[in-house]
């Protein structure tokens, strides 16, 4: 596949969904006939195929597949999905293949904003390992409430369980480095998203 051409997303983060759909069918959460009429014929495709996890796929495919975890997991609960997302941190973590998460657990505790700013776009970067269509900035959001603010833009594919689940997945990245501040993200317009995470005040300080 063209990763230049066709927005896509790395096969390490579709063997979850497809692992979490091909469960709920197993379970008896869904029937294949509804799974059949839920899916576009791509999508319903890798439910029963072997997913590389190096290789590039459709993104509609990818978020199709989150869809109907969404419904049939949770009716559309934004906390599954955030639950999902740290799952898929955690999965990313173990297989080590990541070096920006490798380096993200053993980075120092950040001393001020700024530091924290550095760090979070050498951590961000994971974006573009993941996704070969987005674009990403790194900001210190001030005179709007003190923050840290990661944007998405050319994001309209990103659908709405992505975003909730993304929540998660930097949560969890937070967790593991030993913090316990949480992400927040709001769409703004329909092809940008921004992660929000408030600054403590001890960064404040040193800012």
């Amino acid at each position: 596949m063209d990763r230049a051409i066709d927005p896509s997303v790395k096969g390490s983060l579709v063997l979850g969904a497809v692992v979490t759909v091909r469960r709920h069918r197993k379970q008896g959460r869904i029937a294949a006939d509804q799974l059949s009429a839920r899916l576009a014929g791509a999508a319903l495709e890798l439910v029963d195929q072997k997913i590389d996890i190096g290789r590039w796929y459709p993104m509609k495919d990818f978020t199709e597949l989150l869809d109907v975890d969404w419904d049939v997991g949770s009716r559309r609960d934004p906390e599954y999905m955030r639950r999902q997302g740290e799952q898929a941190a955690d999965r990313l973590f173990g297989s080590g293949i990541y070096q920006q998460l490798n380096y993200a657990e053993r980075a120092d505790r950040v001393g001020n904003a700024k530091d924290l700013k550095r760090q979070a776009t050498l951590i961000t970067t994971i974006t573009g390992s993941l996704y070969n269509f987005l674009r990403f900035e790194v900001r210190l959001a001030e005179g709007r409430g003190e923050a840290l603010e990661i944007v998405f833009s050319n994001a309209a594919l990103f659908s709405e369980a992505l975003r909730h689940s993304t929540e998660g997945f930097m949560n969890q990245i937070n967790q593991r480095q030993g913090s316990s501040l949480r992400w927040s993200s709001r769409r703004d317009p329909a092809d940008v998203i921004v992660f929000r995470l408030p600054l403590p005040s001890r960064l404040l300080a040193q800012h």
